[in-house]
């Protein structure tokens, strides 16, 4: 939707169709939060991508794209310890980085309320694990709030900010990509305006944990804890009970009495599964599920007789674990009860209703429900025109920097092995550079998280015999400014046979093309305006020259000859060995160029030539997406034969960006088949080269 609606007061009481990463932001706005930051992680880019539009025409409201995960969070409890609401966000995996802050800074709790929410990929779509961050509460005490709809995705924020400030509690809000990246209608509501002194008390007892005060904030920190979970205004307020109903005497062919006990996006699952299966079910949605209810979760059990409790949850059997613990351990008279999950739901990939309905045809012995039976043949149908599909590999997009080095490395190192019989370990990093573990390149060797290429490298180079196997290793520009300096500083403190390959593309271009430290300022004043919100630039490559490493050599992508020629040359050197590729990311740049609307002057376009032997170089090993062939009838006659017709390779002019991209596939072809193209609309004419 447009931001101006996005973010204005004058939308209260009114509703729009947006999505759940929308709605996000649109709760933080109405919350009257102070200040945000994030480092970009899908699912929840989208959020910080628009507080930082927020953030530049506000005076209210500041947003930060920080350097990582850590200081994001870090920097959202300084501004909850002087009195104003902060929210952060960031990926599964960012919580990681940040980990070190969040075991300890709740002991000390907040004054703002302060927000952490935190985008789950349990289907692995974009991420490189799919672990369950909700296990985090067990050893960091925060509490944790799911929600279950687009409009709670908004509500929740302010909900969330609430009950952080009535407890002092800092608040974790897990959501997953389903939910991040869902539409449906939401309603606003009124932007608060409460007034906040924002002003740092000195409190030592309550600031500083070290020894005997930390030991007392561990104390007062369960005390909150418990305080929370006995709120019956909190608990009323994120947990609800829903009772499915399609046919009331549906309940009677059940043969035990059944309830559901869920949270967040399997709600609407579990909803969907007992309408489509015509069940009657009780269902008891959990919005805070750390800590939990548990006299809420009895009433529900003891109100509707149930001898079976159902838990369904993505991912770990978190909830269905602490209440039979707590059930089982603590409350005697419900022993009887039995509690399932993960006997019945896989603990791997995301969940759907589809398999929601499976599950309750188990346990209710309705497999040969005509919805079932229906459900089995087009799971069947779906599947058997999966395998039929050919697989799409990941590619590096039109144009792009990184393809044509990953091309000449491959023909370089591939010379060397024939020379030497050297084997190259090549250690890859979150980044585009992660495309280059498919074909044609297959360059990538491991991936494990943000910079441990590098890290990695730094105990293999340690070891492998250099006259036999050798270490390249990749890293992103935004990825080095996040974690990569600490590992690029041990490798050169200890001047290991290691060669690292730097992509400067100048934006954090794998998440959405935000900007980072090492963003040229006039890029970012000329993409995002004015209002921009780096004053400075850090440049990467007088970062790297600060280290004084005795191998540095920057070069751009797109000369294909002379990046073979570099990397020949340096790969046969012993110890560090740094190559900056410094390119700025092709699509930004094309859209940069095209947003100036300058005066056209020359087109440029490349084309093949008839001529072509059709030897495959440009298609299957530079692999560019806007090479592609077609087939052609050899003849004026309709319904040709195939064995008639001929096989034409041609560039898309739509994929193709000239304007960026200087021909690096002309530079692949042995044939010269591929030409460049200027046309000059005052000369009427073109030429070729």
């Amino acid at each position: 939707m447009m931001h101006d609606k996005l973010f204005s007061e004058n939308q209260e009481n009114k509703k729009f169709l947006i999505s759940g990463n929308e709605a996000f932001a649109r709760g933080i706005y109405e919350a009257g939060v102070r200040y945000a930051a994030n480092y970009p992680g899908t699912p929840v880019s989208e959020i910080g991508d628009l507080l930082n539009d927020l953030g530049k025409k506000s005076n209210t409201f500041i947003f930060d794209y920080s350097i990582n995960e850590k200081v994001a969070l870090e920097s959202c409890i300084g501004v909850s310890w002087a009195g104003g609401r902060s929210v952060v966000m960031f990926k599964h995996v960012g919580l990681n980085i940040a980990s070190d802050p969040l075991h300890t800074f709740p002991y000390s709790g907040v004054r703002g309320g302060m927000l952490i929410i935190c985008g789950g990929d349990p289907g692995i779509h974009s991420s490189t694990n799919a672990q369950d961050n909700r296990y985090y509460s067990l050893h960091t005490k925060i509490p944790i709030i799911v929600p279950s709809s687009v409009q709670e995705c908004k509500d929740y924020v302010k909900y969330g900010l609430f009950i952080s400030e009535k407890h002092e509690l800092p608040i974790y809000l897990h959501v997953t990509n389903k939910l991040s990246h869902g539409h449906s209608i939401v309603r606003f509501d009124k932007k608060e305006n409460s007034i906040r002194t924002i002003k740092f008390e000195k409190d030592p007892k309550k600031y500083i944990n070290t020894l005997k005060k930390a030991m007392n904030n561990q104390l007062i920190l369960y005390e909150r804890l418990d305080a929370l979970k006995n709120d019956d205004e909190i608990s009323n307020l994120m947990n609800k009970e829903h009772i499915t109903c399609e046919q009331e005497d549906n309940i009677k062919e059940l043969q035990e009495k059944i309830g559901i006990i869920t949270s967040g996006i399997c709600f609407s699952h579990a909803v969907e599964a007992c309408h489509r299966l015509k069940l009657k079910i009780p269902i008891l949605k959990l919005g805070l599920i750390y800590p939990m209810n548990m006299k809420l979760i009895m009433d529900f059990i003891l109100k509707n007789d149930l001898k079976k409790v159902l838990i369904i949850e993505e991912l770990e059997p978190f909830i269905e674990n602490n209440l039979k613990v707590e059930v089982h351990d603590k409350l005697k008279d419900f022993k009887s009860i039995e509690i399932i999950g993960k006997k019945y739901f896989p603990r791997v990939g995301e969940l759907n209703s589809d398999i929601v309905m499976d599950v309750l045809a188990k346990i209710l012995d309705k497999k040969n429900d005509v919805n079932i039976i229906e459900l089995h043949e087009k799971r069947q149908i779906v599947e058997e025109i999966v395998s039929n599909l050919p697989v799409r590999e990941p590619t590096f997009c039109s144009g792009c920097p990184y393809r044509p080095v990953f091309y000449a490395l491959k023909k370089s190192t591939k010379v060397l092995t024939k020379k030497f019989s050297w084997e190259f370990i090549f250690g890859g990093d979150i980044s585009c550079s992660t495309l280059a573990e498919s074909y044609p390149f297959e360059l990538i060797d491991y991936v494990i998280s943000m910079s441990a290429g590098i890290g990695i490298a730094n105990g293999l180079s340690r070891i492998l015999d250099p006259n036999k196997q050798k270490m390249i290793a990749f890293i992103g520009d935004s990825t080095f400014f996040h974690t990569g300096l600490q590992p690029i500083i041990n490798a050169i403190k200890d001047n290991i046979d290691l060669t690292i390959i730097v992509f400067y593309n100048f934006w954090t271009a794998m998440t959405g093309h935000q900007v980072h430290v090492g963003t040229p300022v006039e890029y970012i004043a000329e993409s995002l305006g004015n209002n921009a919100i780096f004053s400075n630039q850090v440049d990467l490559i007088n970062v790297i020259n600060s280290f004084n490493p005795k191998n540095l050599v920057v070069t751009d992508s797109y000369n294909i000859n002379k990046l073979k020629s570099i990397f020949t040359k340096e790969l046969q050197k012993s110890g560090v060995k740094i190559i900056i590729i410094k390119s700025e990311c092709a699509l930004v740049k094309a859209r940069r160029l095209k947003e100036r609307k300058e005066r056209k002057g020359y087109e440029v376009f490349y084309r093949i030539l008839d001529h072509c032997v059709k030897c495959n170089e440009c298609i299957e090993a530079f692999g560019c997406p806007a090479i592609n062939i077609k087939k052609e009838s050899s003849h004026s006659e309709e319904n040709e034969d195939e064995k008639n017709q001929e096989l034409i390779y041609y560039i898309d002019q739509n994929k193709c960006i000239p304007k960026v991209c200087p021909g690096a596939c002309k530079m692949t072809c042995k044939n010269n088949a591929i030409k460049k193209t200027i046309i000059n609309p005052q000369l009427k004419g073109k030429m070729s080269e």
